[in-house]
């Protein structure tokens, strides 16, 4: 089995709770909350431009040429057709991507910090597997919600499932996975390396849309917790026993503010 089928078979159990999160429930209904799905594409478009990066940073290193040239591409292309994605959907609600007010999440600073972090100091192979959950959870939902476009076309979130849906987004997942699989066959001394950068980000993909789904921000001096979600967003009280083995999460349904009664 190569690299690539063996991490993603152990990632299994996260990205089956990434399918059953609300978050990700509501955008395949087309019921998200438009408040909150503008919040995950804000924490997004920060961490686009740093995974960008340590892709960039993966290719400079890459010991293969015409690999570094495969992933210096996908930091080019892939990442900024995204952002371009990103930067529409968020003009319809007066968000300029160039000029976010709103500061990243500290997962989605976490996150990116260690993709970051492993494109400098680690060999690689280990760099490249922990960019590869995001290429590969983001084409598995674009498959899973295909068919949504057949029977809904009107479907309000159709831009951004027509992108991970998209064939060519797939063949980039595998064009990037089989670059992974090659290095761990021409050095097996990285392999375990490699399976824990994996795991470790497909755990914080979970994370990501969490986060998003909570409302999660900073927390202020002098307070007890994170300051509120801002007004009209959902929030959701959440747990989760972040192991290697897979989530073990209770999530409680999202708190609606309500406006029946005028605030």
């Amino acid at each position: 089995m190569t690299f690539s089928a063996q991490a993603w078979e152990r990632a299994q159990p996260w990205y089956e709770a990434v399918l059953a999160h609300p978050f990700i429930q509501e955008l395949g209904l087309g019921s998200l909350d438009r408040s909150v799905f503008v919040r995950y594409l804000a924490d997004d478009a920060h961490y686009l431009g740093r995974y960008g990066r340590a892709l960039a940073t993966t290719a400079a290193r890459w010991p293969d040429p015409s690999g570094a040239a495969v992933i210096a591409r996908f930091a080019a292309g892939a990442v900024d057709a995204e952002r371009l994605l990103h930067a529409s959907l968020l003009e319809r609600d007066g968000i300029d991507i160039e000029r976010l007010e709103v500061e990243p999440t500290p997962t989605c600073l976490a996150y990116v910090n260690s993709l970051q972090a492993d494109a400098v100091l680690a060999p690689p192979a280990v760099a490249l597997a922990g960019l590869l959950p995001c290429f590969r959870i983001y084409a598995e939902l674009g498959r899973h919600f295909a068919g949504m476009l057949e029977t809904e076309p009107e479907h309000p979130y159709a831009e951004w499932l027509r992108t991970y849906g998209d064939p060519d987004f797939a063949e980039r997942t595998r064009r990037a996975e089989t670059l992974a699989d090659e290095q761990a066959v021409a050095d097996p001394s990285v392999l375990e390396g490699m399976h824990a950068a994996y795991a470790r980000a497909a755990r914080f993909e979970w994370m990501f849309w969490d986060a998003a789904w909570r409302g999660e921000t900073w927390p202020v001096p002098g307070g007890t917790g994170h300051r509120d979600a801002p007004a009209g967003c959902g929030s959701a009280e959440s747990s989760a026993t972040l192991d290697a083995s897979g989530p073990s999460v209770a999530l409680v349904a999202p708190r609606r503010h309500d406006t029946s009664s005028g605030g």
